[in-house]
């Protein structure tokens, strides 16, 4: 390759990486710098009443769109009321800070293990109303609801 085709192809990767910059607004240095992860002055980095009412407002979506009967209720009531992070607490950074590797990782495995129970806890309220759906119910819960880890994101979306 000559200089010319080299200096071209450094040019477009220069320009590629810094659209990809522009795009998210300048802000690629730091992993907490966004509302949902850790920027301004929320507790632990997250807005926890804006998620609350986020997720209060797609549980009553949801429910509207399934059009419930009354003997499904009491089965939405306790899928709806459980929550699965309530009770397993974040490790506090500064403590983390004063632990050496291993430690930390036993930590982290502990929370792991803490937030397992949880999601195994949550399958079982999840099972429970999900039987209690009609077969078309059951399309619409498995549209709306998102897969574990997906952010938000909507399968088929």
């Amino acid at each position: 390759m000559n200089k010319s085709v080299k200096m071209i192809m450094a040019g477009v990767a220069i320009a590629a990486l810094s659209a990809s910059v522009y795009a998210r607004g300048g802000d690629c240095g730091d992993w907490g710098g966004g509302p949902m992860m850790g920027g301004g002055s929320m507790k632990g980095g997250m807005n926890i009443e804006r998620m609350q009412k986020m997720h209060d407002a797609r549980m009553t979506n949801l429910h509207d769109k399934l059009k419930l009967t009354s003997k499904q209720e009491a089965a939405w009531k306790k899928f709806a009321a459980f929550d699965p992070v309530r009770g397993t607490n974040r490790p506090d950074p500064a403590e983390m800070d004063k632990l050496n590797a291993p430690q930390r990782m036993e930590k982290g495995l502990e929370r792991m293990r803490e937030m397992e129970t949880k999601m195994a806890e949550h399958l079982a309220v999840l099972k429970e109303f999900y039987a209690v759906l009609t077969p078309e119910q059951q399309k619409v819960f498995d549209d709306e609801m998102p897969a574990p880890g997906a952010r938000g994101q909507r399968r088929g979306r």
